[in-house]
């Protein structure tokens, strides 16, 4: 049952991070000061599945599980993104494990700790799928162009991560509650 709420929060992650773009590419007409709004906004959509991922690197207790609940979110990332075939699948899955071993030296307890990660998290998940982009992809020259976005989106994922380690570590407690144990963020 756990595993299936996983899911859907997941799936409504990927639908509401999709929405995000399109949220901010409406923002080209406005400036700030004399700055275009679309500057400032270019690569900045957001990875909301990614915190939960790295979540689920630091708290499930179960391995296959949690690989397997990365890999479903990284299906529905393929699916719904429209990018080439297990790409998210394997890049989900490979920060999971990277979260997974993090989980011995981090502890998730604060923001402060919550919001690197994502971070980071975030600029080797870009490395990974550019790194594959242009081993595997038909334009070897693309991924070069779309190392500007990296940093803009790493941003944006570290600034929503909070809400999406929150809503997740919500999500756990509700499914913990009835065993009497609680997990705390970041333990194991």
């Amino acid at each position: 049952m756990r595993s299936a709420a996983y899911l859907l929060i997941g799936l409504f992650l990927i639908v509401l991070q999709g929405t995000a773009h399109r949220f901010l590419s409406g923002l080209d007409g406005l400036s700030v000061g004399s700055t275009n709004a679309s500057v400032l906004v270019h690569g900045a959509t957001p990875s909301l599945v990614l915190p939960f991922v790295v979540y689920l690197g630091l708290n499930e207790p179960s391995m296959a599980r949690g690989a397997l609940l990365s890999c479903g979110l990284g299906w529905g990332l393929d699916i719904l993104g429209g990018g080439p075939a297990f790409l998210f699948r394997f890049t989900m899955v490979a920060i999971w494990w990277i979260s997974r071993a993090a989980s011995a030296w981090v502890s998730t307890q604060s923001a402060v700790m919550r919001i690197p990660l994502a971070f980071s998290a975030s600029l080797i998940q870009s490395a990974i799928v550019l790194t594959l982009l242009a081993i595997f992809g038909a334009d070897n020259r693309r991924p070069l162009e779309l190392t500007s976005l990296m940093l803009p989106r790493a941003i944006s994922t570290a600034l929503f991560s909070p809400f999406v380690f929150s809503l997740a570590h919500r999500l756990s407690l509700e499914n913990w509650g009835s065993t009497g144990t609680t997990p705390s963020l970041g333990s194991r």
